[in-house]
């Protein structure tokens, strides 16, 4: 072998030594890929129906079924999802709260706790703190909040607090949704009668209490008359928060949605901009007008200032339509669904997502300017994939249950 060939054998053996050491080390030193897992929680078909925290290898397409397949939960559970847990609570006047996590890969139970009061508002603040209210749901008494050490699964303070009662109407100030962002904590609240049959005499306008976070220490309410009162019974997104901070309330005003009676001002859209703490004067969504008669049932932000509406029209002298979206299985179901661009102020309605029943709260999950939306009714559970920057729907997976109570889901 001559010198020449010898040397460039020699040089090719350190050319590949090289790029495999290089290969390797790229390879060492590129992050590990984010695996998502879904879990959803399900009314089963069964008689009596239980609830299932079922997993999921997708919610894009392909069937889902709760039998022998996840937790079994008493009827009536709610879900939250947490930054790297879930939460189970009961729909009890002492609920109790049970974490979810994964450990090496499996989804396990962790720790609990029960609440004295049973709880209509919540928002988990950051990975090792929720904020959760409690109230009666009758008479004047106070409400209560709860901060949460989630890491421990135990409460770490209970703050009585005493706000917006009307007490010379008998009216009870109840909260709907809550959200803590930088040090003040927001709660949506609406005024139902205090004898217990939740008649909404004094509903004209929106109303949010606001109190200093972490101290939690009641400071002001604000309301404002260009909106009926904010969000309905149970909801869990009438405060939702955009990229830049600022906070959008949506109102009802519908007599299927509980307000008996039907408030005379229009279902809308109302913002807190970042940094304050009373409702922007510049902004408003008569959304009524805006779509052509339609009433917001839900209100989902998915990014890029667009929110994903669940609306219906309805026959506000009809009383048969009094709570007629919280049926998520109804015979005769109302609930459409479209997009709203909160800068612009403009709608789209989706017309090839069927109308679906209601439910307590939306079954929903939001991913990649994507909300993964569960729809169903007497005759179908499925879960809708909206894209909101085409304004597209197509339908995802189908659930062999009642129908889906909500949508999670877990990183590792």
């Amino acid at each position: 072998m001559s010198r020449i060939k010898s040397n460039l054998l020699k040089l090719s053996s350190l050319v590949l030594i090289v790029a495999f050491v290089f290969s390797c080390s790229d390879s060492d030193d590129a992050p590990a890929p984010v695996i998502t897992n879904f879990f959803l929680g399900i009314e089963s078909a069964t008689d009596p129906a239980v609830d299932v925290l079922s997993p999921a290898a997708s919610i894009e397409s392909g069937t889902i079924s709760p039998v022998n397949n996840g937790f079994e939960q008493p009827a009536w559970m709610s879900f939250i999802q947490g930054k790297d847990q879930i939460f189970s609570a009961g729909y009890t006047s002492a609920p109790e709260f049970t974490s979810y996590e994964l450990v090496n890969g499996e989804l396990t139970k962790g720790g609990s706790f029960f609440t004295d009061l049973a709880i209509y508002a919540s928002d988990v603040v950051d990975e090792g703190t929720m904020i959760l209210m409690g109230s009666p749901r009758e008479g004047l008494s106070a409400k209560k909040i709860y901060k949460v050490n989630t890491n421990t699964m135990s409460i770490e303070n209970t703050v009585s607090v005493d706000f917006g009662n009307d007490a010379a109407n008998d009216l009870l100030a109840f909260p709907v949704d809550l959200k803590v962002r930088g040090s003040k904590l927001f709660v949506a609240y609406y005024l139902i009668s205090a004898s217990g049959n939740f008649s909404t005499p004094s509903a004209n306008e929106a109303r949010i209490a606001v109190f200093s976070y972490p101290q939690l220490e009641f400071e002001k309410i604000i309301t404002d008359d260009r909106a009926p009162n904010i969000g309905r019974y149970y909801t869990t997104n009438a405060l939702e928060m955009d990229e830049n901070g600022d906070i959008y309330t949506f109102s009802p005003s519908s007599l299927a949605c509980g307000y008996a009676p039907t408030p005379a001002t229009n279902s809308g859209i109302l913002r807190i901009k970042d940094g304050q703490t009373d409702f922007d004067p510049t902004y408003h969504i008569d959304f009524e007008t805006l779509s052509g008669g339609y009433k917001i049932n839900d209100m989902f932000y998915v990014g890029n200032g667009k929110a994903v509406v669940r609306i219906l029209k309805e026959d506000e002298t009809n009383a048969d339509f009094l709570w007629a979206t919280y049926s998520p299985t109804s015979e005769q179901p109302l609930l459409e669904t479209g997009i709203v661009d909160l800068n612009n102020k403009t709608f789209t309605l989706l017309s090839n997502v069927p109308k679906g029943g209601g439910g307590w709260n939306g079954a929903y999950l939001v991913d990649d300017l994507k909300l993964y939306l569960g729809v169903s009714s007497s005759s179908f559970a499925d879960i809708y994939v909206i894209d909101v920057v085409s304004e597209t729907a197509t339908k995802g997976a189908t659930i062999q249950g009642n129908y889906v109570k909500a949508i999670l889901s877990l990183s590792e």
